[in-house]
């Protein structure tokens, strides 16, 4: 059993994870830190877009297919159809980068099937960009809200195109016009509890 958070940057992800983990799920995290990339990234795009998006993309399928392997069910903090975005957005419709990373993605889910549920989280772009400003990690600094507002295109246009290929199961919240009880209550209720992951 696997259920993914997806959604944009900034969109709550991260938060969300935690009050599940609260609950008493198991979680996966994305950890940016094993990243060697990701600095480099910022200082030389041409040179370093391309094998940054191919750590981000080995790693969540590293953590998935462990995860997997446990036998256990669990939540990961990101998203397949979301990593899809960001392959789409660095690669800059350059095939020679698209094709083997979401050749990945694809055999990822080819062999262990898509999400059981999708949690998709949207926020306002100009939201964002405060949360964004007040986390403060460096490499993200330099986003505005013309950045933020295709990531949340591109999140969105691939977490539909998984729904219509997969027949995902996707239940949708604005973080910034809900509050997290809310949130996490429905999500509870609603979800949760219908996929035995916690008691009625």
């Amino acid at each position: 059993m696997r259920i993914e958070i997806a959604g944009a940057l900034s969109c709550g992800k991260s938060t969300l994870a935690g009050k599940l983990e609260a609950l008493g799920l198991k979680i996966v995290r994305e950890d940016l830190s094993t990243n060697p990339y990701l600095d480099l990234r910022v200082q030389d795009p041409e040179q370093y877009d391309f094998p940054c998006q191919r750590q981000f993309v080995l790693d969540k399928i590293a953590s998935i297919r462990e995860s997997e392997a446990a036998g256990t069910p669990y939540v990961c903090d990101f998203s397949l159809a979301a990593e899809r975005a960001y392959v789409t957005h660095y690669a800059d419709g350059r095939s020679t980068w698209i094709d083997p990373l979401f050749g990945l993605l694809d055999d990822c889910e080819a062999t262990l099937g898509p999400a059981d549920l999708v949690v998709y989280l949207r926020c306002a772009p100009e939201e964002q960009l405060n949360r964004i400003r007040n986390r403060g990690r460096n490499f993200e600094q330099g986003h505005d809200v013309a950045f933020v507002s295709k990531i949340n295109e591109l999140v969105d246009l691939h977490v539909r195109s998984q729904q219509a290929a997969w027949g995902l199961e996707i239940v949708e919240y604005w973080t910034d016009r809900l509050d997290w009880c809310d949130i996490v209550a429905d999500i509870r209720s609603r979800h949760l509890q219908r996929l035995g992951l916690l008691p009625a």
